[in-house]
């Protein structure tokens, strides 16, 4: 009887991994140690993964999800628009900073090696940010947080293009540079945007989102 996908195994699978990819870098990382070290049989990392590739891209298929889930959770707590909106984008380059420096031994090589399936994959998960990002750019046109236009999809998607310039894989590992660096500058960004969005006057002064988050 053939076995099918563990979703538990799966993750095991993943885990081990990402230790790998932090530890060793993509080139050095082999399906014989990813089993290994998952304590799994190699054909068990084979029935949840097509190669080595595939299990490098997964790793960060499910980090990328773990922002999705987290640029949800923020959308919906208590807060004005801006206020939420500002936290949803630091928090997708910020996410993205923590991981990318667990596996700075991995980062150009995956680029050297994986570069357009990395795009690709990049692509979709950037589509749905931009969707959960327009979501609440919509409310806050709705309240009056925000301007009536552009049109709140358009509006998202220019502020999705304009943090990625901050994310890992556009920058190199000594671009990266160090947390507290990345959030200064990525503060002053998310200002500008902000300030793109609100409405001259008074609900500009007056807005929550002047104040540094601390991250």
């Amino acid at each position: 009887m053939a076995r099918t996908p563990d979703p538990l195994t799966r993750s095991r699978i993943l885990d081990a991994a990402d230790r790998l990819l932090a530890r060793d870098g993509f080139r050095r990382m082999t399906i014989e140690g990813v089993a290994g070290e998952a304590g799994v049989g190699k054909g068990s990392v084979y029935l949840h993964f097509e190669s080595k590739e595939d299990v490098a891209l997964s790793c960060l298929d499910r980090m990328a999800e773990g922002v999705v889930r987290e640029l949800g959770t923020l959308a919906s707590s208590p807060g004005t628009p801006a206020q939420r909106l500002r936290s949803m984008l630091c928090s997708r380059v910020l996410m993205r900073f923590d991981y990318a420096k667990r596996h700075a031994p991995s980062i150009d090589e995956k680029l050297a090696v994986m570069r357009q399936a990395l795009l690709e994959r990049r692509s979709a998960h950037f589509a749905e940010e931009a969707r959960l990002v327009a979501k609440l750019v919509a409310e806050g046109q709705a309240d009056g947080s925000f301007r009536a236009d552009p049109p709140a999809e358009t509006s998202a998607r220019a502020m999705v293009t304009a943090t990625n310039a901050l994310l890992p894989y556009s920058l190199s590992v000594r671009e990266l540079g160090r947390r507290a660096a990345l959030s200064t500058r990525l503060d002053e960004l998310v200002e500008l945007l902000l300030a793109g969005l609100g409405h001259p006057g008074p609900a500009v002064r007056k807005s929550p989102t002047r104040s540094r988050r601390s991250s």
